[in-house]
């Protein structure tokens, strides 16, 4: 389902951010700092670290904080950049597996980012993308992306790659070259080709570990693999990013420069296409339907779990097309927020339950299809017995929340705080430790803003019975410095 879309870039010498609109709505976000440039695409000649049978993998050093992990089968690196792909095999790959030992040198890619305590994930099979083609220099295969739906046009592609590429050299006809010319593929495919040449000779000057090539900056890989013949407008608010798209542009697909725009107004430009608000949204947990419905969202390191209710929902009088309805609206949005939120593992989705088994599988192709312009590849399963939805969604990065958000530092991630009564409680027991050496002394007690005006008003006759009890003197003070459930008691003087 092509869809138009427009691409509002911002950059400063801090950070790049890129928003990807269609019909108005935000569907991706990408955000790259200056001191955190994203590490995927990078090509490094690296040293094995340590061979772990039991994982079936290596441990590399690329020079990094943490060691990458290199999986010791074979990786379809196809799927890494193009995930809807129909490949065509034109000979068995050579070598059966990867044979590495420790403290061998060898050449390796990043295909995803790391996160949290694991380093990145390598592929020994490298690859260079531009904007039609990716280059495989040591697979031999050609594929082609389904999103080219046209007879005409993926057997031209296929005619096209079979005549430019050379023996033993992989190619991957990417969905912006539906309708490139032979002397455009001709063109990239000697580029990439060059490119990795000089990639191959620097492995052979330098040692283990260095860094051989690193992708182009954010604006212009996003350029390369966003902006297609559906996109509308691209506008972009720094003079020398939008110069620099405009020279990559130049050289590789000229028609496309009309689309680029400067912007210059005194709004930022975010702001002006009422970015932000749309991206508060996405880090919420409740997602609101127009139809009075709601999904609720909740991410773990390990799974993402959707629910999708009713909510204020009741314009049918029939329960099942009311279900239905909101099941449909809820698919469209789920597949959203999974793009925009970069959802990426295990994803559980738990759809109101329908009686008539063709209402869900028209559920199901729903999110299918809404997720077709989803660059990330993604499997799904029947629904369970249970009325789950199970997919994955494959992670290169770590999604949105990871990379706007940090860990609260009062939960510590859990989401939930301690009641306040129970902090309450969890005071008097820890007075009553120490009533030993408080009896006869002045005690103050330090608590959050949050807590004080609970102890207060709503404990104030409990507290008052617990000091009257074990005849304290007890003086409450607020301290904004405190975290929602810290206190302090201290003993200044004796009364």
């Amino acid at each position: 389902m092509k869809t138009k879309n427009e691409i509002i870039l911002s950059s400063d010498e801090r950070e790049t951010r890129v928003a990807l609109l269609e019909e108005d709505r935000l569907v991706e976000f990408h955000i790259e700092q200056a001191e955190k440039k994203s590490l995927v695409g990078r090509i490094y000649k690296g040293k094995v670290q340590n061979v772990v049978n039991g994982l079936r993998g290596a441990f590399v050093n690329l020079g990094l904080k943490k060691n990458g992990f290199l999986p010791l089968v074979e990786i379809p690196e196809y799927e890494i950049f193009e995930p809807e792909l129909e490949i065509e095999p034109i000979s068995k790959r050579r070598g059966k597996k990867i044979a590495i030992t420790e403290g061998q040198e060898i050449l390796c890619q990043i295909v995803k980012e790391p996160f949290n305590e694991k380093g990145a994930r390598l592929t020994s099979f490298v690859s260079l993308p531009g904007r039609y083609l990716v280059y495989f220099p040591n697979a031999d295969r050609i594929g082609i992306s389904r999103r080219i739906r046209e007879g005409r046009h993926r057997h031209r592609l296929r005619e096209i790659a079979r005549k430019i590429r050379k023996p033993n050299v992989g190619l991957i006809i990417r969905t912006a070259a539906e309708t490139a010319q032979e002397e455009d593929l001709r063109n990239e495919y000697n580029n990439l080709e060059k490119k990795w040449l000089q990639i191959k000779q620097k492995s052979e000057e330098v040692t283990a570990p260095a860094l051989l090539y690193d992708e182009p900056s954010i604006a212009v890989k996003l350029v390369r693999d966003l902006v297609t013949p559906d996109t509308k407008n691209l506008y972009v608010d720094n003079p020398q990013v939008y110069k620099e798209i405009i020279s990559y542009l130049e050289t590789t697909a000229p028609n496309l420069c009309q689309k680029v725009h400067l912007y210059q107004g005194s709004v930022p430009i975010m702001e002006h296409f009422k970015i932000e608000a749309q991206l508060q949204q996405a880090l919420e947990r409740k997602v609101w339907l127009k139809s009075g419905g709601f999904i609720t969202i909740d991410q773990t390191e390990a799974l993402v779990a959707i629910d999708v209710n009713t909510g204020r929902s009741a314009k049918e009088e029939d329960p099942e097309r009311l279900i239905l309805s909101t099941n449909l609206e809820a698919a469209s949005e789920i597949a959203r927020q999974i793009r925009l939120r970069d959802l990426s593992g295990l994803i559980i989705i738990d759809f109101i339950d329908m009686q008539d088994p063709k209402n869900t599988e028209r559920v199901i192709t729903e999110l299918k299809l809404c997720l077709e312009n989803d660059r990330a590849k993604a499997d799904f399963s029947r629904m369970s017995r249970f009325g789950l939805l199970e997919m994955t969604r494959e992670r290169i990065r770590p999604g949105l929340i990871y990379t706007l958000c940090e860990t609260c530092p009062t939960c510590g991630g859990l989401g939930r705080i301690y009641a306040r009564a129970e902090i309450a409680k969890k005071i008097e027991r820890a007075i009553l430790t120490k009533l030993d050496v408080l009896k006869g002394k002045k005690v103050r007690l330090l608590v959050s803003p949050h807590l004080h005006n609970f102890l207060t008003q709503q404990w104030l006759e409990k507290l008052g019975e617990f000091v009257k009890k074990n005849a304290l003197s007890l003086e409450i003070k607020s301290d904004s410095s405190l975290n929602s459930t810290d206190f302090k008691i201290l003993t200044d003087y004796k009364a």
